[in-house]
C-alpha cells in the first residue's frame, strides 16, 4: 500500500504500519512502530516508533522519533533524532535530542545536541510562517555573530625563544657586550670607527697606559 488516508474525524487503530506516504486528517494509534517515507496532515499521531524522512503533523506522540526533517505543532517524545532539522512552533516535551537546526518556543528538554538551536517567542504560527521565522532569525544571528579571536587578559605573557642544540652561542658578540659593562662601570666609553681595517686599529699599551695609533 503506497498510501495510507485518515479522514477527519477518524481514529484509526494498528498494531504496526508501514507505508510509502502516510496523510493523517484525524488520529492515528499505532502500537509498535509507524515507518513511511513522507508523513503529513493536520491530525493527531500517537505511536510506539515513528521513522520518515519528512514528517509534518499538527500533534505527535511518541516513544521515539526519527527523520530527516520534522515540523509540527506540539511533539511528545523521550528521543527526537532529526538529522537535518527539527522545528516546532507550539511545545517540544523531549528527554533528548539530537538535530542539525533546532527551533522551538516553549519547550521541555533535558538533553540537546544541535549545531544551531533558534528560540521563538510563542504565539500563534503556522508551519509555514514557522519556518520563514526561522530562517529569519538563522539569518540575523549569522550577520551579528562573528567570530573572534580569543584573547588572553590580565596576564603577563613572554615569548619563549627555543635555541637549536646546533646553534652556538656568539663568543664574539658576549666578549663586546662585557667590554662594554666594565668600560662603562669604569666611566669610559668605548668608540666603534666603522671601516677601520684591523691592521691600522688602536692599539693599547698597557704597561704604558697608552694608546699607539698606527700611522696612516
Amino acid at each position: 500500500m503506497k498510501t495510507i488516508y485518515i479522514p477527519k474525524g477518524e481514529t484509526v487503530s494498528y498494531e504496526a504500519l508501514e507505508t510509502e506516504r502516510l496523510v493523517v486528517k484525524g488520529c492515528l494509534k499505532v502500537a509498535y512502530g509507524t515507518k513511511a517515507r513522507t508523513i503529513s496532515g493536520s491530525g493527531v499521531i500517537i505511536a510506539g516508533t515513528v521513522s520518515a524522512d519528512d514528517i509534518r503533523v499538527d500533534d505527535l506522540e511518541a516513544a521515539s522519533v526519527t527523520c530527516q526533517r520534522l515540523i509540527a505543532k506540539r511533539v511528545q517524545t523521550p528521543e527526537l533524532f532529526a538529522f537535518e532539522s527539527a522545528a516546532v512552533s507550539c511545545f517540544l516535551s523531549s528527554a533528548y535530542v539530537a538535530a542539525g537546526k533546532l527551533t522551538v518556543a516553549l519547550s521541555e528538554i533535558d538533553e540537546v545536541q544541535a549545531d544551531e538551536v533558534i528560540h521563538l517567542k510563542p504565539r500563534k504560527r503556522s508551519l509555514f510562517h514557522l519556518l520563514l521565522a526561522s530562517a529569519l532569525r538563522s539569518f540575523w544571528t549569522s550577520l551579528i555573530t562573528r567570530p573572534q579571536k580569543a584573547e588572553v587578559m590580565d596576564a603577563d605573557f613572554e615569548p619563549v625563544k627555543e635555541q637549536k642544540d646546533n646553534e652556538s652561542a656568539d663568543e664574539e658578540l658576549n666578549r663586546f657586550i662585557g667590554m662594554f659593562k666594565l668600560a662603562r662601570e669604569s666611566s669610559y666609553t668605548l668608540k666603534i670607527i666603522p671601516g677601520t681595517p684591523e691592521e691600522n686599529a688602536p692599539v693599547f699599551n698597557p704597561e704604558k697606559g697608552k694608546i699607539f695609533r698606527p700611522a696612516a
